[in-house]
């Protein structure tokens, strides 16, 4: 049988994988071993249940009511398309997305009303690219230009909710009520002097609590004027909230966090470390990942920060990595087995300083790849190269 769910946490077990062939004997006796007590399979990669001969024809015809057929399921799923095509959509998106939320927070601004129920055509859109190919919007996403940054930001954050919400088996429904609360999370913002909020110097403990201040005049903009779902006002409410107690405006920790504030807070702090601000660069994807794993279990819920990493990738798609031959080169494609040795297009010579005729290359084949294995994650300004550039096509 192919095993595809051993419903418990992967930090919790030995296995590297939560999919794989069960092959022998051993391999059972181990995930008993583990006190793993129930898992689902897949019939299309691996055998089925035995039919038990007493099983019913009324049992039969009960579960073909309660459950869709394969045939249906496919029939409804969005249809996949190559990640050239689903960018090319990504592209035109991401400014309408933009200039929609720029819009909402000009309202809110300027005392109007704001209806973040005009944000939901755009969630759904949203939602529909994530599906068809999750490495398009998302990290185009991350690409932003200083003088947008917060709606850019908005836009950014909502993408990485649907796709670990995705990751997490979350209902479309539950994706929508994420990706709105995301959007408009830092409406409150508006609230705020400009002066105090791309101010560049420290920040004094007047001027921190009326940045604090932004999560709670966010809610009160949005309860006068828009209906939230408590999904929508968990990801307002509690994406500063720190899993050990720290974070703000409740000093919630643990559990006591939603699972959605849980999440959006990953990825509002993923997203703000892999943004250039005025007091401070970008870090590199791979090291924002790092810094989220390196606080899992104090600011982050450990779980769920494995379970971002399986999201993006280690090298998520995007990424510029300096190969061992000296090359460097930028992530067309990961390969959800193994992040570490993802499909790679190498651009340029870091010794020589200089570009080369770009190669694809599989790091992951032990054949045909002269380039070697990746040593670290680079920055795209650090070697004068554009992002935009070089992202997938």
């Amino acid at each position: 049988m192919y095993v595809v769910d051993l419903h418990c946490k992967w930090i919790e077990t030995t296995f590297w994988r939560q999919k794989f062939l069960v092959e022998d004997d051993a391999r059972v006796a181990r995930v008993l071993a583990e006190g793993i007590t129930q898992v689902s399979i897949d019939t299309q990669l691996g055998d089925d249940l035995p039919l038990a001969p007493a099983v019913s024809m009324a049992r039969i015809n009960e579960l073909e009511r309660k459950y869709k057929s394969l045939q249906e399921v496919k029939a409804a799923a969005v249809p996949k398309v190559s990640l050239g095509e689903e960018r090319r959509r990504a592209a035109r998106l991401l400014p309408e997305a933009t200039e929609t939320v720029t819009n909402l927070i000009a309202s809110a601004r300027a005392g109007i009303s704001v209806d973040a129920g005009q944000l939901e055509p755009l969630v759904q859109r949203m939602i529909e690219s994530v599906m068809r190919n999750p490495d398009a919007l998302v990290p185009l996403a991350r690409l932003k230009q200083m003088n947008t940054y917060a709606t850019e930001h908005a836009v950014a954050t909502a993408a990485l909710i649907i796709a670990f919400g995705r990751q997490q088996g979350l209902s479309e429904p539950d994706l929508e009520k994420l990706a709105l609360g995301a959007l408009v999370k830092d409406i409150g913002l508006a609230a705020i002097d400009a002066k105090l909020t791309t101010k560049v110097g420290i920040f004094s403990s007047a001027e921190v609590s009326v940045m604090q201040s932004h999560v709670e005049e966010g809610l009160a903009v949005l309860e006068a004027t828009a209906k939230l779902s408590e999904l929508s006002v968990a990801v307002v409410l509690e994406h500063h909230e720190r899993f050990d107690g720290t974070g703000y405006p409740f000093r919630m920790e643990g559990d006591r966090i939603s699972k959605a504030g849980r999440m959006a807070s990953i990825v509002d702090s993923y997203d703000a470390m892999t943004s250039k601000r005025p007091y401070r660069p970008a870090i590199s994807p791979s090291q924002a990942l790092a810094q989220l794993y390196d606080e899992r279990g104090n600011q982050f819920d450990p779980a769920l920060v494995a379970a971002f990493v399986r999201t993006v990738g280690i090298y998520p798609v995007g990424t510029l990595v300096l190969l061992e031959s000296g090359h460097l080169a930028v992530v067309d494609e990961t390969h959800p087995d193994n992040t570490l040795t993802p499909i790679v297009r190498v651009i340029y010579h870091g010794g020589r300083r200089q570009y080369v005729e770009p190669v694809t290359v599989d790091l992951a084949r032990k054949v045909g790849n002269h380039y070697g294995q990746i040593v670290r994650a680079e920055n795209y300004e650090r070697w004068g190269l554009s992002p935009l550039r070089w992202q997938p096509a």
